[in-house]
């Protein structure tokens, strides 16, 4: 930021430059000159009128607040450094020396403004005309002969940007104490016209307080307040962050547990020591030192997971028992002897029962919250349930009313049942019904109403004519009675080429181009039937008669669909053919027609030659399909009607028209109407965040012990985070079955253990968890591999928006220049109180290689000096040089630094003691292994 800025000791108009005197308690008074010039010379000559005096700080009344860019402090700050100097910046470069009545005194120019900060406790903020006021005492303000070191320009270095001045206040601030920042001005003209009012003859000359001049009431131009906090900067505090001694990291080592004796009334565990002695295993939390696993009771653990296993298992009866955690989702009652897997990790180890148990105990103390939130997504669900079950109703009561109404008809019953929807009603055929009446030898009008209303079995004309109608509607459906035909229903085509193309109609032209026509139409309409009759034979039986029709349409077919075999799927090959056809499919059908006649099963009737007078379609009636039709199986046909009567698949298919499961719900739609949708509510709160509010001392064991100012390197436990996510999991699904909420406990609610930002779940539900694996490998995420830094002290409470980042080893060089671009950020933060923070990061390779960096988030500038001594260095190290009555004074150039003593200052001014007071930003590093505790 330093190197990016220049800055200059003041900037004063060619008007303050021309006054007469550099001594700037006096009046200003100025003679201008003027240059006439003319033909061949110049001449220089005085103004007439003599010496000119120049409007002071006696003529101004006030400030326009839009000058100011920025204050610092922050107004309404409550726990400011003491060890910064307050500031405020105008976007006039020239303000602060607008109206100084003297010009510089060598590159010292004193301005008409300063910057004081007064105690606002005693010395309230008074109303006035013009100006607002303060009693102060004249002790308590900067001396006004150094005012000349706190003001300055800063300006963009070796490039054009704008220009700001700056005022700073040289008090060294007292800790824990309000103040008021204020703006006065520093000669005695300008006290006065702030009280009384500006633009009259004023007088008086001299500064606007002397030191020893005890009270003095001054007008503020500008002011706000703020507080001060505990001393300490950012490069204070950091330095003084140390990582845990052996003793402190030995209260973070886990929580000791008795064990002796897990049962009440029941036998001790084995001991590896005397008997009697005591059995106790160390539980760790979610957090862990790295490198330091506990020591744990062997023998005591191997006897506690074969009692468990043998307790479980009774309770399989009607015996009350331990749980078995994560049971449920894997449709699991007991561990089996010399079982592996999560399953038994998870059920046989206290240590992981008891994250488990702090799972089902978080879930127990929440459960009210919890089931509110689950029914507020599951309303969809109900609703859902609901249609459900009023589907089943209406399937029951239709599949009854279908059985004893539809499915006892006759055939000649069904189709006049059938007839008034015969275009729309499709049975398994994949035909309309009234297409395959038509294809067949009985004549279309079977499925019209006006025929079925005279043929009623006890209408006018049935009872008169002696009818037998079902007789009549199977035999004209089998062909064998058969109506009067004029002509064959599907004959031999044949080529007919287009009409020559002519420039001159005529009458040739006229006549080639409607036989064309007439053929074309005629071919359609051939294709037409010939893909229903395929259909119609391959449903009745007609194998070889379906193959063959097959095999004619199938090169016609390829010019509707060239990539696909359209002829070996004969319900697609009827829908695509029933639309528009055009002439390159027509032109096909007569070679097909001569490629597979070598092969046909049936009679191809020759165009244009008239059938034979037959009453019935003969022995072999498959022979004549072409001639009169496929014959329909009347008994077949019933059934395919009370098929594709039956009310349930059209019902269920209404219902999943509107009952339609997101594509992110974990569970489909049951297989049956009869059966409810079985939901799982999410809930996407991070388990770390519920953990450590409600049982901080299982997040991180003996967190509460740790000091002030210490930092140390933990890693997550995968085991626990596994084992409590398997416990809030089994419980809230306990708890909603206890509610009747329409769920089957297989569901996993909770799948988020870290407040990742990218909101990714850290565990899969846990009825997809692999049962050869243990808990440590069915997290995702790298969820149980998180390496985290945790902070605490007065760094955390003063910056808690500070930049932590980890630093490969290959990134850190002697010179200290880090590449930034190497850095690896936290994946989230975790704020577990005011003081404390813990940095989560996700890092590859050996975590005892990287380096971490603390750096303060430089996002303002600011000015002051370091509160303690040490190697002085270069100029960031300088320490307060207070003078009289708290302020600094740097009038005189201090002893240069050990870095700076080959390139000094050319000049000291205010532009030099900004450079040297301006706090660059600060960072500290500190190796992995230091926090780890292990040796470097």
């Amino acid at each position: 930021m330093a190197e990016e800025l220049e800055f200059a000791p003041f900037m004063q108009s060619s008007v303050g430059a021309s006054i007469k005197s550099d001594v700037p308690n006096g009046p200003a008074v100025l003679e201008p000159r003027l240059s006439l010039a003319g033909p061949g010379r110049t001449v220089d000559m005085t103004a007439p009128g003599g010496a000119l005096r120049m409007l002071g700080p006696e003529g101004v009344v006030g400030i326009d607040a839009r000058h100011v860019l920025r204050v610092d402090p922050p107004p309404g700050i409550q726990d400011t450094e003491p060890n910064y100097m307050p500031c405020i910046e105008f976007d006039v470069p020239e303000l602060p020396w607008l109206f100084t009545p003297a010009r510089p005194a060598g590159d010292r120019l004193r301005p008409w403004l300063v910057l004081t900060a007064i105690e606002t406790d005693g010395h309230p903020l008074q109303n006035g005309l013009p100006l607002p006021f303060v009693d102060v005492d004249a002790a308590l303000l900067p001396p006004l002969a150094q005012s000349w070191q706190w003001a300055h320009v800063q300006r963009p270095a070796g490039r054009p940007g704008p220009l700001t001045s700056r005022l700073l206040c040289p008090l060294h601030l007292r800790a824990d104490t309000a103040y008021t920042a204020c703006v006065v001005p520093a000669f005695a003209g300008g006290v006065t016209a702030g009280l009384l009012g500006g633009f009259t003859d004023v007088e008086q000359h001299g500064d606007a307080w002397r030191h020893d001049q005890g009270t003095v009431r001054l007008p503020v131009y500008h002011s706000w307040q703020f507080r001060t906090g505990d001393p300490g900067d950012f490069e204070q505090l950091a330095t003084s962050v140390v990582p845990l001694s052996d003793d402190e990291r030995a209260v973070l080592t886990g929580r000791t547990v008795d064990i002796t004796e897990p049962w009440p009334d029941g036998a001790a565990l084995a001991s590896d020591g005397p008997p009697g002695a005591r059995q106790t295993i160390t539980v760790q939390g979610v957090l862990s030192l790295v490198d330091s696993p506990p020591e744990q009771a062997g023998a005591a653990l191997a006897d506690f997971a074969r009692r468990v296993r043998e307790h479980i298992a009774q309770g399989t009866g009607d015996t009350v028992a331990p749980p078995l955690y994560g049971g449920r989702p894997v449709v699991r009652d007991r561990v089996e002897d010399g079982e592996r897997g999560w399953l038994a990790e998870l059920n046989l180890d206290p240590e992981t029962r008891i994250a488990a148990a702090l799972g089902t105990g978080w879930v127990r103390d929440n459960q009210e919250w919890l089931m509110a939130r689950a029914w507020d997504q599951v309303g969809v669900v109900r609703e859902a349930n609901r249609l459900r079950r009023l589907a089943a109703f209406c399937g029951e009561v239709s599949a009854s009313v279908h059985r004893r109404s539809v499915q006892n008809l006759s055939p000649a019953e069904s189709l006049g049942m059938a007839a008034p929807v015969s275009e729309r009603l499709r049975t398994d055929s994949g035909l309309p019904l009234r297409t395959e009446v038509a294809v067949s030898p009985a004549p279309d009008a079977l499925v019209t109403p006006a025929l079925q209303r005279l043929l009623r079995r006890r209408g006018p004309v049935a009872r008169r004519a002696e009818l037998d109608t079902e007789s009549y509607v199977r035999r004209t459906l089998t062909g064998d009675l058969l109506p009067p035909l004029p002509a064959a229903m599907v004959t031999r085509p044949e080529p007919s080429a287009p009409p020559a193309e002519t420039q001159t109609p005529g009458l040739a032209a006229t006549v080639d181009s409607a036989l064309y026509a007439t053929a074309t139409l005629r071919d359609t309409h051939r294709i037409k039937v010939m893909s229903a009759m395929a259909l119609s034979a391959r449903t009745n039986d007609l194998g070889a008669q379906a193959d063959t029709l097959g095999a004619m349409l199938a090169g016609p077919t390829l010019a509707v669909q060239s990539d696909g075999d359209l002829g070996a799927d004969e319900i697609r090959r009827f829908r695509a053919l029933s639309g528009p056809i055009g002439p390159q499919i027509v032109d096909r059908l007569a070679a097909s027609f001569a490629e597979h006649a070598a092969d046909q099963a049936l009679n191809v009737p020759e165009q244009d030659v008239a059938l034979p007078a037959q009453p019935s379609m003969g022995d072999d009636p498959a022979a004549h399909i072409l001639e009169f039709g496929v014959p329909v199986d009347a008994d077949g046909l019933q059934g395919r009607l009370a098929q594709a009567l039956d009310p349930g698949p059209l019902l269920t298919a209404r219902l999943d028209s509107t009952v339609t499961p997101a594509s992110e719900t974990p569970l489909g739609l049951p297989p049956t109407v009869a059966d409810p949708v079985m939901a799982c509510p999410d809930f996407a709160a991070p388990m770390a965040m519920a953990l450590e509010d409600t049982a901080p001392e299982w997040f991180l064991p003996g967190s509460a012990d740790i000091p002030d100012d210490r930092a140390v390197l933990l890693r997550a436990n995968a085991r626990f985070i596994a084992s409590f996510m398997v416990g809030v999991n089994d419980e809230m699904n306990h708890e909603m079955r206890w509610r009747e909420y329409p769920t089957d406990l297989r569901g996993s609610p909770f799948t988020h253990f870290w407040p990742r930002p990218d909101g990714e779940p850290d565990i899969p539900p846990v009825h997809g968890w692999l049962p050869e694996l243990g808990l440590a490998a069915q997290l995702t995420g790298n969820a149980g591999g998180v390496d985290v830094l945790l902070i605490r002290g007065r760094l955390v409470h003063r910056y808690p928006n500070m930049i932590v980042a980890a630093v490969p080893a290959r990134s850190v060089t002697e010179s200290g220049d880090l590449a930034e671009d190497t850095w690896e950020r936290p994946k989230m933060v975790l704020t577990l109180d005011e003081r404390t923070c813990a940095y989560a990061f996700d890092l590859p390779g050996d975590i005892h290689d990287w380096w971490f960096v603390l750096a303060e988030n430089s996002y303002r500038m600011r000015f002051g000096f370091d509160t303690t001594a040490q190697e002085y260095q270069h100029w960031s190290d300088l320490t307060w040089p207070v003078g009289e009555g708290g302020f600094a004074d740097l009038g005189a150039m201090p002893a240069l630094p050990d870095q700076e003593r080959d390139h000094p200052p050319s000049a000291w001014n205010a532009a030099t003691i900004a450079m040297v007071t301006l706090q660059r930003p600060f960072r500290v590093l500190t190796f992995a292994r230091n926090l780890i505790g292990a040796p470097r």
